[in-house]
């Protein structure tokens, strides 16, 4: 019998993907000089407001410390 997918799974599916995508942006001076110079990131599969939303909450907790 087929598993009926809820909303409930799919927002955890979703959450899971950001994570993953989080864990693949590193926190160094190379993603930093990056963002400075507005980089599409585009290993990351974003774009428009979606990155931008996406670049706001990965700055918010990955601060930077003069690397």
């Amino acid at each position: 019998m087929e598993k009926k997918v809820t909303l409930y799974d799919l927002l955890v599916s979703m959450r899971e993907r950001e994570r993953e995508k989080v864990s693949s942006l590193p926190n160094n001076r190379e993603t930093w000089s990056r963002i400075a110079r507005k980089d599409d990131f585009p290993e990351l599969g974003l774009s428009g407001m979606e990155l931008e939303t996406f670049l706001e909450e990965w700055i918010a907790n990955n601060p930077y410390s003069n690397i």
